[in-house]
């Protein structure tokens, strides 16, 4: 049963375009990549080679290859990492769409093409799996049929856009996101909340919980659910999360209300309900209390959910 949790993360990704961009590119070339705190970046290599520099990890891209930056980290991508990088924002660029665009530096050398974009999400387990992710993820080349008939897609649209380009190229660039993650997670052993998805017992008390957030669940009812005492389950939790029980229980909480008051379509009081709180009082009370401000507040900020969601599932690097 714990297994259906990363399913249901991966599925949940609730993911959204912030932008994406086709690179044409010749050596010598640099591009400066800000921190997009809340996003996910990716670049898939075409055609060329590219080597991307993450928080002091280096790793080269050939094509087909996928790196991803999941948690919006600024970063180099060049075609050596001795090559100084232009800030993104100051290199000239046609705009296609308002989220698609094509980037042009002719240093005169061997040629490389991109397909490069920074994705949001809403999907709380995805926030959590995020934060067990390492600086950058790189998927080597592609393997599977259908990931190469999807790159001689993505790499045909940016050479010959046609309309809809910017359209097939997004949703092609966010299964090939999954992927990565995918991938990354059949190869790896992470720790904190994959770990503890993965956990027999740990795992089985989190899809309760997960399943019916609204039950006063107490460590001895999820326990229970995990076929464990009270406290050995007490320990093995916070071995595996690097937090207790009852902390995780209510930042997943909180981040679920942040989630539906953000929506909007209920009731204060519906959502107090819906998240554990018998009384819309206590449940603003204790919104207040995680995120700084009122639900109300809270609804009325234009920001991201990324950024604005505090606690367990932030996703903004340090």
């Amino acid at each position: 049963m714990h297994t259906d949790l990363l399913t249901a993360a991966l599925q949940d990704f609730g993911m959204t375009g912030v932008f994406y961009a086709v690179s044409d590119l010749a050596e010598p070339w640099g591009i400066d990549m800000p921190p997009l705190p809340g996003t996910m970046i990716f670049h898939l290599v075409t055609e060329g080679s590219a080597v991307v520099v993450v928080d002091g990890v280096e790793r080269r891209l050939e094509p087909g290859d996928v790196a991803l930056v999941p948690r919006g980290t600024g970063h180099l991508l060049a075609d050596s990492a001795d090559t100084p990088g232009v800030p993104l924002f100051d290199l000239p660029r046609e705009e296609l769409t308002d989220r698609y665009e094509r980037i042009r530096i002719d240093g005169g050398g061997a040629p490389c093409r991109l397909v490069c974009g920074a994705v949001s999400f809403s999907g709380l387990g995805v926030a959590r799996l995020v934060r067990t992710l390492p600086p950058v993820l790189v998927t080597a080349g592609a393997d599977a049929g259908w990931q190469r008939a999807a790159l001689e897609v993505v790499a045909a649209e940016s050479i010959s856009p046609r309309p809809g380009s910017d359209v097939v190229t997004a949703r092609l660039a966010d299964v090939l996101v999954v992927q990565t993650i995918r991938s990354w997670l059949e190869q790896s052993t992470p720790r904190g909340w994959v770990a503890a998805v993965r956990d027999p017992a740990v795992g089985a008390a989190l899809s309760a919980f997960h399943a019916e957030p609204d039950r006063p669940w107490t460590v001895e009812s999820l326990a229970k659910a995990a076929g464990m005492s009270r406290s050995a389950f007490a320990v093995r939790f916070t071995d595996l999360m690097d937090e207790p029980v009852m902390a995780y229980v209510t930042s997943w909480r909180m981040d679920l209300a942040a989630r539906l008051v953000r929506g909007g379509g209920l009731s204060l009081g519906r959502i107090a309900a819906r998240v554990g709180y018998r009384s819309e009082a206590a449940f603003n009370r204790a919104f207040r209390r995680w995120h700084g401000c009122t639900p109300g507040a809270f609804a009325r900020r234009g920001a991201t959910f990324q950024e604005q969601i505090g606690g367990g599932v932030s996703v903004v690097p340090g």
